[in-house]
């Protein structure tokens, strides 16, 4: 039941980044500022994940949900306000990083509550797997849903829908008490942070680089589908991309891998650092989602493989800090990657945008090998 409302409470990740660009660039037909503003929410949220996250190990998800749900309701209701206004740019960026920053990360939420259910089980792997091709298949109806709403009926309604779902799911969410991980009294508080743990930093590193990816081909693939004149597919070229994570992810998460977990960690990451590569060779929009399923397929079983890291690196205590910080990087990434690429595309065009994500890729390769070399010998034995 708890997957079911974090399944509902995190659908807006896939919708607010990709509704933002829609939403801007309707209004004069450019991605510089609508990259910058979709960089503001995602900032917020790197900023703001491991604050609450950390809050969450101290004082539980109940406690933290309600308050942290409904500042970032009211931070999405204010910018849908100043849009439908037609406020002047500048007065969108503070409400936009309010609600990056307020949006607890979900995805560390719902793992953390696995991970006590189903704490020193092989059958953690196999629900790690579950969340992450729950995560693509967001990365599938979200933008398909944003974009219909974008360019069908009224592009402010997609923020109205996103805050509607977090809080929503938030309520749900809260309510589930039996499977929420207790919190940890004041006095066995750890003194560090997760992030000091041996490994922690250059794993959220490598998520940045991970991050970045995301956002450059899925703001490159949007301007791409505009400048070809086929701005209402970019939802379903986007989805392209999940569809060939969530493949992957399932197919992934479905066997038995006796390799060790960094062992695989290094080979998914230089998969992952090639595959973007055939953006290059996209000439029209069917090219253009048939590279997209290409480059998803390297996405899921990387990220699975990170979260079941974190599982091992994470001090006791501090994991859902410790997912957090792994969602902060991926945000951080994801903030860059988007705010540059914009600005590529309005002056060089969308093909020349895809440079980007082909630089951060090659970035996660080399930062997966010092990763290995640095941790090897180090982690227990995954049981998957």
């Amino acid at each position: 039941m708890f997957c079911a409302a974090a399944f509902v409470m995190r659908l807006p990740i896939a919708i607010y980044p990709i509704g933002l660009v829609l939403i801007i660039s309707a209004r004069d037909g450019r991605y510089g500022f609508a990259g910058m503003l979709s960089a503001c929410y995602i900032f917020g949220g790197a900023v703001g994940n491991p604050v609450l996250a950390r809050l969450v190990d101290r004082h539980g998800q109940r406690r933290l949900i309600p308050p942290a749900s409904a500042a970032h309701v009211l931070a999405v209701v204010g910018l849908a306000l100043l849009l439908r206004a037609h406020a002047p740019n500048w007065t969108l960026i503070l409400p936009t990083a309010v609600a990056g920053f307020a949006y607890l990360s979900v995805g560390s939420l719902v793992r953390t509550r696995w991970s006590f259910a189903l704490a020193g089980r092989p059958d953690l792997a196999a629900a790690y797997s579950v969340e992450s091709t729950l995560d693509e298949l967001i990365f599938v109806v979200g933008p398909l849903i944003a974009t219909l709403i974008a360019t069908q009926v009224q592009p402010v309604l997609v923020l109205y829908l996103g805050a509607v779902l977090v809080g929503a799911g938030g309520v749900w969410l809260t309510s589930l008490r039996g499977t929420e991980p207790p919190p940890h009294p004041p006095g066995e508080q750890p003194r560090t942070s997760a992030l000091r743990a041996r490994g922690m930093l250059l794993l959220t590193v490598t998520a940045i680089g991970m991050g970045a990816l995301f956002a450059s081909a899925e703001v490159a693939m949007v301007a791409f589908c505009g400048q070809h004149g086929h701005r209402g597919a970019s939802g379903a070229v986007l989805a392209a991309i999940a569809l060939g994570s969530g493949i992957s992810g399932f197919s992934y998460g479905a066997r038995h891998r006796s390799a060790p977990l960094l062992t695989r960690f290094r080979l998914q990451a230089l998969i992952f650092a090639v595959l973007p590569a055939v953006l290059f060779v996209a000439a029209n929009i069917a090219t253009l989602a048939v590279c997209g399923f290409a480059v998803g397929l390297g996405i899921a079983p990387l990220l699975i493989t990170c979260f079941g890291l974190v599982d091992q690196i994470a001090p006791a205590g501090t994991l859902t800090e410790g997912l957090a910080w792994l969602s902060t990087g991926l945000n951080i990434g994801y903030g860059a990657g988007a705010a540059l690429v914009g600005a590529i595309a309005d002056a060089h065009g969308a093909r020349v945008a895809f440079s980007v994500s082909v630089a951060a890729s090659a970035s996660v390769g080399v930062l997966a090998i010092l990763l290995h070399a640095r941790l090897r010998g180090q982690l227990i034995p995954s049981p998957s």
